[in-house]
């Protein structure tokens, strides 16, 4: 049967009206959903090669659209460059299944100049708005290596003295400065002790930098410290003469011998397995490497390595300003023969870009150094891909094991908490996929059951869980797969009572019990031995053992709260330094409540102390907060009881 005939009706339909512009073209399933979003400069034969001709059968885009298109649209352009840039703004807007997928681009953060402000910043954001939408600020990004970045901005701050202070600049009154101004970190335009066009150079010198302009800022500077010491203003000459300094030494850790080619250029390198690949960016300004990025992609249909380059680089460069743009982008793949990268690239600097694969000489040298750095990658991706894989691979284990009618891939394991019968709370966590969904994670304080009741404690959780389940499946939103209780036959049967009160008889439970690993099912008398190396076993383990931290961890910073919230918060003029103070040196309440007068007034001072045994002596002596009063309540703080937890 031709490729053609098998096609749904809508698709075989609009085949033929297709025309022979450049533009766009949007697939959709069957559910009218776009899946796949192309750019050609000649739509009716790019679109007709998926479907007809002898690729059709051969290539797995061919195989993966024709099957999976119900309907398509397309939109006209005027040229290829319009046509790319559309194809880019729709490919974000939408993310479609069988698109090159950029991962997590739009989470990765840029440095942003908020130049729309008097007194300009240096921000981290995660959220790169197009420069041209009446906004004056610029935008440097995206950096995969967030605490690099985050560096950058501090060492910015530093040598420029930029503020890194939230106040709205300028302000009529001046206001003290703070302590960036006594360390020399800020000139404190807040105190009037620097006009906004003197700030707005030491601005536009840290913009040079995160350009790459590195060579011209020196430059600058040093004329600037030259102009300085002729006018004998030594100090100022001084500060600029630091600034040298710190430019130097971080150009020398960034040094690469590009012999003498300065032109500012970026290397890209693709690397790929299949369905998983890994882009390289390297950085060079001025001969100096000045960054490396490195981005994970997804490829659907296993496109091509100059496929794959094809839609990163027009995704990449899209959002960045014409500054950031280099004069030359090599490429460790060709771009595909219809693919001419180079005039949009031009539109968007504003002046000539050369794309080109290098086959020789430093620059070829240079690319096999960034394809090594995206083979390295691939290889981290790869691994933690399989990793993942391992972990829901525990999640079948744990269905064929267990005989459960579905995966469970949503898991909530439940564990109490208590210390001798008080400040008793229970915890909540899940797992999704084999994995801990910590913002998922909840816990509760119990509050029906007093003293020592495991049983009971577990029945009262599982209800209010329930309880709120009944609203959230109202909400349409996922109920757990599988319940974890720890505990044996006792708390799972109180468990099992809860479920059936709220009728969620349906989720399958179980009881996992420490002693020899036994697991326990209702209506079953004798417990689900696994062996040790189960993976369905280490992953109960797992849920199990983070239900017990995240309760103990609860319950220690409960039991904390309560110690510190004591009849110490009574006693005017002692405050939290002295709270602590007492805690710390005496280790217990009963501690507290032995010493002395001259040891209290070793710990916290003379004045607290007399304050404590004041309050004792007048409080004590009416019996509140459980204080009875003592024979020598001026020397010793005898008779104080407070809660221990």
């Amino acid at each position: 049967m031709p490729p053609e005939s098998r096609l749904a009706p809508s698709v075989s339909d609009k085949l033929p009206l297709l025309p022979t512009d450049p533009g766009v073209y949007l697939m959709k399933d069957g559910r009218g959903e776009i899946i796949y979003i192309g750019k050609a400069i000649n739509l009716r034969n790019r679109v007709r090669s998926y479907f007809t001709g002898p690729g059709a059968d051969t290539h797995l885009a061919s195989r993966v659209l024709r099957d999976a298109a119900h309907d398509m649209e397309w939109i006209v352009t005027r040229t290829e460059v319009e046509a790319l840039i559309l194809e880019a703004n729709l490919i974000r807007r939408h993310t479609p299944r069988y698109n090159v997928d950029l991962k997590d681009d739009k989470h990765y953060p840029y440095i942003r100049v908020t130049l729309s402000e008097a007194f300009p910043r240096l921000l981290v954001t995660r959220q790169a708005e197009k420069n041209g939408k009446g906004s004056k600020d610029l935008y440097f990004g995206p950096y995969t290596n967030a605490r690099a970045m985050r560096n950058t901005v501090q060492y910015l701050n530093r040598v420029f003295r930029i503020r890194d202070c939230d106040l709205k600049l300028p302000v009529e009154v001046p206001v003290r400065p703070c302590l960036s101004y006594h360390i020399g970190r800020c000139d404190a335009p807040c105190a009037h002790h620097i006009g906004s066009e003197d700030y707005r150079k030491l601005v536009d010198e840290a913009v040079l930098l995160l350009r790459g302009k590195g060579r011209e800022l020196r430059t600058r500077l040093e004329e600037s410290m030259r102009a300085e010491a002729a006018a004998q203003r030594y100090e100022s000459a001084g500060k600029l003469r630091d600034q040298i300094r710190d430019l130097e030494t971080v150009q020398a850790r960034q040094r690469v011998d590009l012999g003498s080619d300065h032109e500012p250029k970026d290397f890209i390198a693709v690397s790929r397995s299949g369905k998983i690949g890994s882009v390289t960016v390297m950085e060079a300004r001025e001969g100096f490497l000045s960054d490396r990025k490195q981005f994970e992609v997804r490829i659907p249909l296993e496109q091509d390595e100059g496929a794959v380059l094809t839609e990163f680089l027009t995704t990449y460069y899209l959002d960045r300003s014409r500054g950031e743009i280099p004069r030359e982008i090599l490429l460790s793949h060709p771009l595909p023969g219809e693919d001419n990268m180079e005039p949009l690239l031009r539109e968007l600097r504003g002046a000539a870009v050369t794309v080109e694969v290098p086959q020789r000489g430093e620059k070829r040298r240079q690319m096999e150094l960034a394809l090594a750095n995206a083979a390295m990658q691939l290889t981290e991706y790869l691994a933690r891909r399989e990793k993942k894989e391992r972990q829901n691979h525990r999640v079948t284990a744990l269905q064929e094991d267990l005989g459960l009618v579905s995966p469970p891939i949503r898991i909530e394991g439940f564990d109490n908490s208590h210390l001798s019968g008080t400040d008793t709370v229970a915890s909540n966590v899940v797992f999704v996929d084999g994995r801990p969904s910590k913002k998922d994670y909840r816990h509760y304080n119990v509050k029906t059951v007093e003293g020592i009741d495991d049983f009971a404690s577990m029945r009262e959780v599982l209800g209010r869980r329930f309880r709120r389940m009944r609203e959230e499946v109202a909400e349409g939103k996922a109920r757990p797969n599988l319940i974890l209780i720890d505990g044996g036959k006792g708390q799972l049967h109180m468990a099992v009572q809860a479920q059936k009160e709220f009728g969620f008889e349906d989720i399958p439970i179980l009881g996992l019990a420490k002693r020899i690993e036994e697991i326990f099912l209702p209506n079953q008398s004798d417990p689900i031995l696994l062996p040790k190396t189960s993976a369905a076993l280490q992953l109960l383990q797992h849920v199990r053992d983070e239900a017990h931290r995240f309760a103990i961890t609860f319950q220690r910073s409960k039991r904390k709260v309560r110690l510190v919230g004591s009849w110490l918060d009574e006693i005017p003029g002692v405050g939290e330094k002295t709270k602590m103070k007492l805690i710390r040196d005496f280790k217990s309440p009963l501690k507290i409540k032995e010493a002395t007068g001259k040891e209290l007034a070793a710990v916290a001072g003379k004045a607290a102390a007399k304050r404590i045994l004041a309050w004792l002596e007048t409080e004590g002596k009416s019996g509140k907060d459980g204080v009875a009063p003592s024979e020598n309540q001026t020397e010793s703080a005898a008779g104080l009881t407070i809660e221990a937890g």
